[in-house]
């Protein structure tokens, strides 16, 4: 994009700010490696839908990145994240959540389509958003808290050395399996205080056993009336790799998972 490209769509959300016709976002939360990147696959088919794969960590966990994992404790978005969320939220200075809405709505400003956002990265910061969009909409994706761990390790921990040097394999997804857990419990404490026509909550299980009735039910509460152009009959569950989790390692993980995985009533 030019720079005369993003002059325009920045005075174009400003405009838009001054004459009370600003877009409310509806953010995609979860835990990560719960289908969000199916769930983006299916509504980047919409014509009327503005989402793309860019989850803006750098956006909102600053602290969440190489540097961070040189620490001692390490600390990233899965380990130590309590740690992570603190740090970054101290660098929301009242400029940088002026320059944060400013960024949302030149991004919302690019078109007239309804503006979803995937971001996995501020589910501890819900509280923050909110006071941001007051009047945003939340849909919460979730999964199985043992595919989800699983799946966390799988992809992370022999693609970061700081993690194989920090923790053992079973360390490192009982790590993946408290921060499920503690995301979980956070989010459902976050929609306990929404109302009802803010929040949307739909499940892996069933967005993969009938992806095109959940869909369906999502656009309704999104108020997007055309439909995604996805063909349904590729959508498969891989939950079946929950099995390749050995027992011990598996009665490890429902210790740690107990309270969110029965909130979810997978247990």
């Amino acid at each position: 994009m030019t720079i005369a490209e993003k002059v325009k769509h920045i005075v174009r959300a400003f405009y838009n700010r001054l004459i009370n016709k600003r877009q409310d976002p509806i953010f995609i939360v979860g835990t990560g490696r719960c289908g969000s990147t199916l769930l983006v696959d299916i509504l980047m088919t919409n014509p009327d839908i503005q989402i793309d794969q860019n989850e803006q960590y750098d956006w909102f966990l600053m602290a969440a990145n190489d540097e961070g994992k040189k620490h001692d404790p390490i600390y990233s978005d899965l380990v130590n994240f309590d740690i992570t969320i603190k740090k970054s939220l101290e660098k929301w200075t009242p400029f940088y959540k002026s320059k944060l809405k400013i960024m949302m709505d030149t991004k919302m400003s690019k078109t007239n389509k309804r503006f979803f956002l995937k971001s996995p990265a501020i589910t501890f910061m819900l509280p923050e958003i909110k006071k941001l969009f007051p009047n945003a909409k939340y849909i919460h994706l979730y999964r199985n808290g043992f595919a989800v761990a699983r799946s966390w390790f799988k992809k992370e921990y022999f693609r970061v050395k700081e993690y194989q040097d920090s923790f053992t394999e079973d360390e490192f997804i009982l790590e993946c399996a408290k921060y499920y857990n503690a995301s979980i419990l956070a989010i459902n404490d976050f929609f306990e205080g929404l109302e009802d026509d803010k929040k949307f909550s739909l499940s892996y299980e069933k967005l993969t056993e009938n992806p095109e009735d959940e869909i369906a039910k999502l656009l309704k509460f999104s108020d997007v009336e055309s439909q995604c152009q996805f063909d349904f009959t590729e959508v498969k569950s891989t939950n079946f790799k929950i099995d390749k989790i050995e027992d011990h390692l598996k009665s490890e993980l429902k210790q740690i998972m107990n309270e969110s995985l029965k909130s979810l009533d997978y247990i």
